[in-house]
This record gives structure tokens, C-alpha cells and sequence, in this order.
């Protein structure tokens, strides 16, 4: 595979709406694949997958975070999330659901004088970032869904979960129900300094606050401010 082809799967921004289509399972084995290989520290390989399809539960699923979301909503007041019937569709309406859990055991494999859990939660999201490019690849979209702590418990209850293990992410697999909307990315330039930090590079404080200032949706530079730059 050319490093231009890994880098035009890079380049397909989140998608947030799926087609019902089935999803076929030598595609999803492939993506499991993906996560298999995907380098952790100690090569603890702390993810535990729990792949869901019952209507009911990822109904539940929606619920669960929705209800999160309000209460966020009630503490956060600036912050821009998403509509409730928008975020339960995302869940819904996805084939499938996949729910990332890290084992917090293994923190015991990394250095005490370290970050254990930051070792540990790099790891995962190594795992995820293996899964997106394959689903990709298959010509699938895999789109987050962050766990807060708000909903952190029920969706362990829901899913059995132990006390040691976290589901730190609730992905959404499925056909693209609809294109990817550019997004702005920094050019390569901007964010790399040779031998020592260039601060004449770095993002101004006066520049975040406009952009925050501006922002319609959680990603920053989804403003036309943003998307200007």
C-alpha cells in the first residue's frame, strides 16, 4: 500500500449519520484485526472489545448517553452539544456499536515513576485509531462516542462490566449515511519545530478565544472563522 492511499484514508473526517446496511463480517473481522496489531505499552494489549447489534441495547445505549448529555448540559452551559435526537440516532442507527473498554490491571505493567494511566489510555486509543483506518479501508465509517463520567457506571451495569474494567469509548461502525464535511487541519509547518520549540508557531491565546468565542459545535474550527484559516 502506498503512503498516499494510508494518507487519503486519513483524510476523511468523522461521519455522524449511517446507512442501515449490514455490515458485513469479514469487515468486521478485519477491523478487529486492526485492533490486534496495534502497539501498546508493555504490549499489555489492555482493550477489551464488546461488539453490539441488539436493537434494544444500543437503545439503551442512546439512552444512556442522552441522559448524561442533559445533566452535562445543566453544569456546562456554555458548551455546544449536540441535539438529543441527533445524539440517539448516532447510536441507533449505526449497524453496530462497539464498545472499547481498557482493563486498568495492567497499569501495573508500566513504571511507577510514569504515567500509568496515561499509558494506559494511549494504548487504547492506539487500538481505535487501527480500527478507524481499516473501517475505512472497507469503505465504512467508524465515528466516536466519548464516555463521560456521567455515564461512565450505567453503561458498565448495562454492559456486565467488572470493576476493573473502563469503557472509555462507545464507537459507531457502519456505511456512511452521508459525505464528511471538510475540516480544517493545520499545515504540517505550523505545528513542527526543529530541535527546540519555535513559540513564535504556537496558537495565541487572543486567537483560541475567538475561535472558541465563534465555535457552533464542539470542534473548535467548525466556525466560518475556523474554517478560514
Amino acid at each position: 500500500m502506498r503512503v498516499d492511499d494510508l494518507l487519503e484514508l486519513m483524510a476523511k473526517g468523522t461521519v455522524r449519520s449511517f446507512r442501515p446496511d449490514r455490515v458485513p463480517d469479514d469487515c468486521l473481522q478485519k477491523i478487529l484485526e486492526a485492533a490486534r496489531w496495534a502497539p501498546s505499552g508493555a504490549n499489555t494489549q489492555p482493550w477489551e472489545l464488546v461488539v453490539i447489534g441488539a436493537p434494544e441495547l444500543k437503545r439503551e445505549v442512546a439512552r444512556i448517553f442522552a441522559a448524561a448529555h442533559r445533566k452535562a448540559r445543566e453544569v456546562d452551559l456554555g458548551f455546544p452539544y449536540e441535539g438529543e435526537e441527533r445524539l440517539r440516532a448516532r447510536f441507533t442507527e449505526a449497524p453496530l456499536l462497539i464498545a472499547v473498554c481498557a482493563d486498568s490491571r495492567f497499569k501495573r505493567a508500566y513504571p511507577k515513576v510514569g504515567y500509568r494511566e496515561r499509558i494506559l489510555h494511549v494504548s487504547v486509543a492506539a487500538a481505535i485509531q487501527n480500527m478507524m483506518l481499516a473501517a475505512r479501508a472497507c469503505g465504512l465509517a467508524l465515528s466516536w462516542g466519548t464516555v463521560d463520567r456521567l455515564c461512565e457506571g450505567a453503561l458498565a451495569r448495562l454492559l456486565g462490566l467488572p470493576q476493573h474494567l473502563r469503557v472509555l469509548e462507545v464507537l459507531q461502525l457502519g456505511y456512511p449515511g452521508e459525505e464528511a464535511r471538510p475540516r480544517f487541519r493545520r499545515a504540517t509547518g505550523d505545528f513542527t519545530h526543529l530541535e527546540r520549540l519555535d513559540a513564535s508557531k504556537l496558537r495565541g491565546d487572543e486567537e483560541i478565544e475567538r475561535l472558541l468565542r465563534a465555535r457552533r459545535e464542539p470542534d473548535i474550527y467548525s466556525s466560518p472563522e475556523g474554517q478560514g484559516r
